[in-house]
């Protein structure tokens, strides 16, 4: 059992969940454009898909929940 939870503390585990939460969350992301009838272009998938700051995509996320057009996700402010 201590191997086990050794594993999910390590290093590598963590990477590997993080990656997982970012795929998941860029995922949602255009998941939520297309069930509101979006333009998902291959331009906005270029810019969501290798985008490795959860942040970001948290930010990217909320916004796609309101946005009339997909160009609404990148705007700064």
């Amino acid at each position: 059992m201590s191997a086990l939870l050794n594993f999910f503390r390590s290093e590598h585990s963590q990477v590997a969940f993080t990656d997982v939460r970012i795929e998941s969350r860029a995922e949602d992301i255009l998941r939520v454009l297309g069930q509101r009838d979006l333009d998902v272009t291959a331009e906005t998938r270029e810019r969501i898909e290798p985008c490795r700051d959860l942040d970001v995509l948290g930010v990217w996320l909320d916004r796609a929940v309101t946005a009339s057009r997909t160009e609404e996700l990148f705007v700064d402010g």
